[in-house]
């Protein structure tokens, strides 16, 4: 790996890890969200990272489905991530337009298990 796309990685994780809201788990797992509250409809900017592990899904019952859904399959979606790599991965999920006002739990699993969890809150459109 080059010493520039490094230093983006690097550079990247710590501007997500310093706005919006973090999860980390015991594991080096981390889950960051660039927004708090959401609007159905609206688009969030999710970086997550799992370390050795390797991550397997950023998911939660607020996010459109996908068509790789996992165990969201039915009920909710998962992040499409845009870049992935053993340190991090970053992409953005997409609010279901008929997502419930309240609080939902956006779920890390690593290497098929939970790492970790954040939530977010889903107000009226």
């Amino acid at each position: 790996m080059s010493t520039l796309r490094r230093a983006l990685i690097v550079t990247t994780a710590a501007l997500a890890l310093t706005a919006g809201t973090a999860s980390a788990a015991p594991t080096g797992s981390f889950l960051n969200l660039d927004k708090e509250i959401v609007r159905p409809g609206e688009r969030v900017r999710v970086v997550a990272g799992c370390g050795v592990e390797g991550l397997n899904l950023v998911g939660s019952t607020a996010f459109a489905a996908t068509g790789q859904d996992g165990p969201y399959t039915g009920n909710g979606g998962v992040a499409v991530f845009t870049v992935r790599s053993s340190a991090l991965s970053w992409g953005t999920a997409l609010i279901r337009a008929d997502a419930v006002p309240g609080v939902h739990q956006v779920t890390e699993r690593c290497g098929g298990g939970h790492a970790g969890s954040t939530e977010l809150t889903v107000v009226s459109a």
